[in-house]
């Protein structure tokens, strides 16, 4: 077959989407990213390209679309070829398969034409690719065979652009991609960070606006989640859609090659335990990519890289016996916590709008068609799981609780757990689109409490990439489990920590009848470097809901602020491991101290784990200060700011606070016993509330105080301040203006730019 007989275009490339959204969330079911009409009920903008007819002549329009609902067909459009439309209306089949579907023939003459995608509905449309041929070719339905006539017809590029050179690959770019990528790029690494999605955050990002859940202990004075993440989402207040500021924070280390729209797609191997490259995809050109490194971090929260590599995974339930699990269900399952969509857009339009519920919507007329109970979640006080966690029951769906019908950023319309969550994705995805119009219909047209407020709102978008709780993890040297949270365990290597809760969601989630969800264990828990790791492929690094953990332990640590913290474990592990020429597995052999440490001093929490750091010139000095307070009955003397602690643990302040009765200016004081070299001070305050609005760093020298540094203003827990190099037998922090209860936690010295 000539090359001029096939124009192939694909619809993801086309020259303006128009109002179809991209969606690039299941190329590994379906061979490629798509076209998807998400108008929530109202037509969108035609998409439009312009291709070149090599000979005039008779052409067959081949469209390759889906139905995603084939009993009703909701979401159709037809194609438009220099004006004319098809006399077949695609996305309407017998089959809810992604298929070919023949249009008709077109006489066209050589030279430029035009293609239009019509959508018809607004309700969820999808096309592929659009294909024109002569000489009787015919699109392969069958996935391998696809896949080559794409590329030889240019839907992807047939050659692999080489990049780089990298030390590390991070594939995914929600919170534990970034901080990994960031972690690993201050430590001296050329890192690429490769995110399918045009913006960062994963199910965080303004796309999906999941809100940021972390550290949940409520242990008194704690600053929750400390390093890269307080950097990332400061302040630990449930915040969400903050990808400007997560790409601020990534494009501000000039050692990060940041590619929005890029999927990873492949692995090459070398050898059986090894990945040498990873092959992605340019999700809007088509162009594919070959990435190569010594070390790569699967923070895809799927595993794909570890399941491209042959590592060995888990994916499901696993029984109560094999870990001594008395949250686990009795017989192992596949069954998983499920999905949610997580954001919609609903405007007031100051006058009535109308909405009539589509036939293939779910739907609900009155309060009593749904669960008659209504508890979405319950706090376990001992260690047995709820009775209908194993009796499983279909339930009739939960009862919105605001105006929004559960559309606005709502956790509990969950679904997919009873099904696979990787490879039924895209149903999973589409029977959410379902439910939550069926919400939205009852919110609007029934409930006799919210129909009111209802009537000039209007739904005008609904987010379609789903939140994703769980899928497939991949198994470390380590498999973590409920008896760490049990026995709150302080693993050696500890690298992190969790302080969510324990939070299972009901594989049937929205149509559960009785809890939807339930919790255990509030307080910290240690996370070792071990679940960080594959057990068999030998550089592959992973962080987010992918580590190496059982299902119930997966409950208390896949919330993003802990997710971010295995990120910044495993960027750091990845430097530790470049600059020793070793792999992720030689860092716990004979690294783990170091990366521990390093970790600290970036300003980590580490349970159980004290500062040691021997470049730390304030370690061997004296302190001094020239007052302190005592409170509840405890001294919060000078010596607490060099105990190796740089926060509360477990209501003990670890700090030194100055006389509240004495005026300001109060200082602490490090004496080094003879003068040395320093151009860097960290100092950690309690927390963000307890700190210093205005404080100073002073060295003496020559019988001298010197100022080398001076915030004003400040609002943040940690400073780590860089001055012009002295030389100095003693450094002052110097407080101007407290905050109440303030109190400084940690002061350590360097030199060097330390």
């Amino acid at each position: 077959m000539q090359d001029g007989q096939v124009i192939w275009l694909e619809a993801e490339q086309f020259d303006e989407l128009g109002g179809w959204a991209l969606d690039s969330q299941f190329v590994e079911l379906m061979g490629s990213p798509y076209l998807l009409a998400n108008g929530v009920g109202r037509p969108v903008a035609d998409a439009v390209t312009k291709a070149a007819v090599p000979a005039a002549g008779s052409y067959r329009l081949w469209v390759r679309c889906k139905d995603w609902f084939c009993s009703h067909h909701p979401g159709t459009f037809q194609v438009l070829v220099n004006g004319a439309a098809s006399a077949r209306t695609f996305g309407a089949a017998a089959t809810d398969a992604w298929r070919w579907v023949d249009g008709g023939t077109y006489d066209l003459p050589g030279g430029e034409i035009e293609v239009r995608l019509h959508d018809l509905t607004g309700w969820w449309g999808r096309c592929d690719a659009v294909v024109l041929s002569a000489g009787g070719f015919v699109p392969s339905d069958e996935a391998a065979e696809l896949a080559a006539q794409r590329m030889a017809h240019g839907g992807v590029s047939r050659e692999l652009t080489a990049c780089g050179p990298y030390d590390l690959v991070v594939a995914g770019g929600g919170l534990a991609g970034c901080a990994a990528a960031v972690a690993a790029a201050r430590h001296g690494c050329r890192v690429a960070l490769l995110e399918d999605r045009p913006v960062l955050g994963g199910c965080t990002s303004s796309e999906i606006r999941v809100p940021v859940g972390g550290d949940n202990s409520k242990e008194p004075y704690d600053p929750g989640e400390s390093g890269i993440i307080a950097e990332l989402d400061p302040g630990p207040g449930r915040s969400r859609g903050r990808s400007p500021l997560f790409e601020q924070v990534v494009r501000g280390e000039a050692g990060i090659d940041l590619r929005l729209n890029m999927r990873a797609i492949a692995v090459e191997k070398k050898g059986a335990a090894s990945i040498e490259g990873l092959v992605a995809l340019d999700v809007r050109t088509g162009q594919r990519l070959l990435f190569r490194a010594p070390l790569f971090a699967d923070c895809t929260g799927h595993g794909w890289l570890g399941a491209w590599a042959g590592a060995t995974c888990r994916h499901g339930r696993e029984a109560r016996s094999e870990f001594g699990e008395s949250l686990a269900p009795t017989e192992a399952d596949s069954h998983t916590m499920g999905n949610t969509l997580h954001n919609a857009r609903i405007e007031d339009r100051g006058e009535p709008v109308a909405f009539e519920a589509p036939p293939w919507a779910y739907s609900w007329t009155k309060p009593e068609d749904f669960e008659v109970e209504d508890q979405k979640s319950v706090h376990l006080k001992g260690g047995d799981r709820p009775p209908n966690f194993d009796d499983l029951a279909q339930g009739k769906g939960r009862r919105p609780t605001d105006a929004n019908g559960c559309l606005k950023e709502t956790w509990w319309v969950e679904f997919g757990g009873m099904h696979d969550t990787v490879a039924d994705a895209e149903w999973i995805r589409d029977e959410l689109f379902r439910i939550n119009i069926g919400l939205w219909d009852y919110v609007k047209n029934h409930d006799p409490e919210f129909k009111a407020a209802n009537v000039n709102r209007e739904l005008v978008w609904l987010n379609p990439v789903p939140g994703t709780r769980e899928s497939r993890r991949i198994l470390g040297d380590l498999i973590m489990t409920q008896k760490d949270f049990v026995e709150r365990t302080v693993h050696p290597d500890t690298v992190a920590y969790g302080g969510w809760t324990i939070d299972i969601h009901h594989p049937q989630a929205f149509w559960v009848r009785g809890p939807g969800a339930f919790h255990a264990y509030r307080y910290k828990v240690s996370i070792p470097y071990r679940i960080l790791y594959s057990r068999d492929i030998d550089n592959l690094f992973m962080a987010g809901r992918n580590v190496s953990c059982s299902h119930v332990a997966l409950g208390g640590i896949r919330v993003m602020r802990t997710t971010a913290l295995m990120g910044q474990a495993v960027g750091t592990a990845a430097a530790v491991a470049r600059r020793h020429g070793c792999t992720p597995r030689g860092v716990y052999e004979d690294h783990i101290h170091e990366l521990q440490q390093t970790l600290l001093k970036d300003g980590c929490y580490l349970i159980g784990v004290k500062n040691e750091d021997p470049a730390d010139l304030a370690r061997g000095a004296s302190v001094s200060a020239s007052s302190f307070a005592s409170r509840n009955g405890s001294a919060m003397s000078a010596e607490r700011v060099l105990d190796g602690r740089s926060r509360a643990v477990e209501g003990d302040r670890h700090a030194w606070a100055p006389d509240p009765e004495q005026p300001l200016p109060q200082w602490c004081e490090i004496d080094f016993g003879k003068p040395v070299d320093f151009d860097t001070v960290h100092v950690a305050f309690q927390s963000d509330a307890r700190s210093a609005e205005s404080f100073e760093i002073q060295a003496r020298a020559n019988g001298d105080w010197k100022t080398v540094s001076e915030i004003e203003g400040n609002a943040l827990r940690r400073h780590v301040l860089k001055f012009d190099p002295v030389t100095a037998s003693k450094l002052r922090l110097l407080i101007r203006k407290m905050r109440d209860d303030a109190a400084v936690c940690e002061i350590r010295a360097y030199g060097q730019s330390g």
